[in-house]
């Protein structure tokens, strides 16, 4: 990364990164090492915006196969998924979000959930999957569809999909 990038996502004047660079040498090295896409992605997840991103993915994805990249990705993260938990009670989501919470935090550790709504309309776990895929437990939560779990399966041991 380089101190221009350094600066941008950081915050910080070149002068404090000059002083890094004499005083804190350590550090200087490490941010100068890391990618700059990467550095920003692990920036946005202190937030939560990318889990919020995939759960009200209606918003935000246009395409699934986008869609499915950030959520296998996600899937294969290590992160809490306790997060996915709170998020199913969290009523500042929407309904559709709350039972996607709850479906990937069920399909992640196969403790279910009990949520205190259903679902009016069913929808997908990608908002314009309108198949049925049969996955009993998507259609617990009020979901058409859940995970394709072929596809899931092939991106952790390929790394593609």
């Amino acid at each position: 990364m380089t101190q221009t990038q350094m600066s941008k996502l950081l915050g910080v004047s070149d002068r404090t990164l000059r002083s890094w660079k004499k005083n804190r040498s350590e550090l200087y090295t490490l941010l100068n090492r890391l990618d700059y896409t990467q550095a920003e992605e692990l920036l946005l997840q202190k937030d939560n915006k990318h889990i919020v991103r995939l759960l009200e993915n209606q918003d935000y994805f246009q395409d699934y196969r986008s869609y499915e990249r950030e959520l296998f990705k996600f899937l294969v993260s290590k992160f809490d998924v306790t997060l996915l938990k709170k998020m199913s009670k969290d009523t500042i989501l929407s309904k559709e979000a709350r039972a996607r919470s709850a479906y990937l935090y069920t399909f992640l550790t196969k403790k279910p959930l009990k949520l205190s709504f259903s679902l009016n309309n069913k929808v997908g776990l990608y908002h314009e999957r309108k198949l049925e895929s049969g996955d009993g437990l998507a259609n617990y939560y009020g979901l058409l569809s859940g995970v394709d779990i072929n596809r899931f399966n092939q991106y952790k041991t390929k790394g593609i999909n």
